[in-house]
């Protein structure tokens, strides 16, 4: 028998890895997987690091005794807390597993090695205990960005919605693939999967500029290219089916004239209250030096208030 799907949430104790938590113990299938919460631990505080010598500041021995403690009951008290949140929504205690680990390499690169262990999904809180102003990542959700692409990240924003789900489709294999990758983690009772297509206008508006194509060459360009997407679409929603989600709940959707294909999909996710967006790690351009496809790395940043999975 296969082993169960494991997935590693890294967390820091901060509110919104909490958040990232709750979000996963209502999206994720409690019979179909397990989680393991994951917190990398600093020996000491971060500024340190900045310094070539850790421990002093000019001649005056700095004593991060105290700060250890607290930091410690505070991960300690989290981490039963984050699991009884997991436990609290049906997932076995046995299934749900704490793992501090001392630091490393670097917060970020300590996950990412932990990641290299068989794990069929990564989680994390986009923001922790930083000052950055909400639209933008951490460091540590960026770096995961950037670098974890052989299993899907999961960034969570804010506290999202859990019901509705928007796919930005297209016919690339690597969105196929990270549907069927992560179909068998979540749980059957999302209420809505929408299968969003954009196709782009050729003639973006520009008040500077006159359209250069005829309204007859804007509109074969728009029909030709809905329907080429049809049949992956198709096919993905009976994919989809069989792995168990209900057909009435999976809706193909096909926007056209938009000039932004990762704001198209940021706007129909709000608009349809989706708080999950699933997209792939590159689109039909596959440009290998670049570990994030452009509509990607757009709507990252541009879902600061939701659960991004980049499959």
């Amino acid at each position: 028998m296969a082993s169960m799907p494991a997935i590693l949430a890294a967390v820091d104790g901060s509110e919104q890895s909490m958040n990232a938590v709750v979000y996963l113990s209502h999206m994720l299938s409690p019979k179909n997987v397990s989680i393991e919460l994951f917190h990398v631990l600093a020996d000491v505080p971060e500024p340190f690091y900045d310094q070539e010598a850790f421990g002093k500041t000019g001649d005056a021995p700095l004593d991060v005794g105290e700060w250890d403690k607290t930091r410690r009951n505070h991960i300690d008290q989290f981490m039963r807390a984050a699991k009884q949140a997991l436990v609290d929504k049906g997932f076995s205690a046995d299934k749900v597993s704490i793992n501090v680990q001392s630091r490393q390499f670097g917060i970020a690169r300590d996950i990412i090695r932990r990641a290299d262990l068989g794990y069929s999904a990564v989680v994390v809180g986009r923001s922790g205990f930083g000052s950055l102003p909400e639209y933008l990542p951490g460091s540590v959700a960026a770096k995961l960005a950037d670098t974890v692409a052989h299993v899907p990240l999961v960034i969570v924003g804010g506290q999202p919605e859990t019901r509705k789900v928007v796919v930005a489709f297209d016919r690339s294999r690597g969105i196929r693939r990270g549907l069927d990758q992560i179909a068998p983690l979540l749980c059957r009772t999302l209420e809505e999967i929408e299968l969003c297509h954009i196709v782009r206008s050729l003639s973006h508006p520009h008040p500077a500029l006159v359209p250069a194509f005829s309204s007859r060459n804007e509109a074969y360009w728009l029909d030709e290219n809905s329907r080429k997407v049809l049949p992956a679409m198709v096919n993905a929603k009976l994919r989809l089916s069989r792995a168990g989600f209900e057909p009435k709940f999976l809706h193909p959707a096909i926007l056209k004239e938009r000039t932004s294909r990762a704001d198209g999909v940021v706007t129909e996710a709000r608009g349809r209250g989706a708080g999950t967006i699933i997209v792939g790690r590159r689109g039909m351009t596959t440009v290998e030096e670049f570990t994030m496809g452009r509509v990607t790395r757009k709507i990252f940043y541009l879902a600061s208030d939701m659960a991004v999975w980049i499959v």
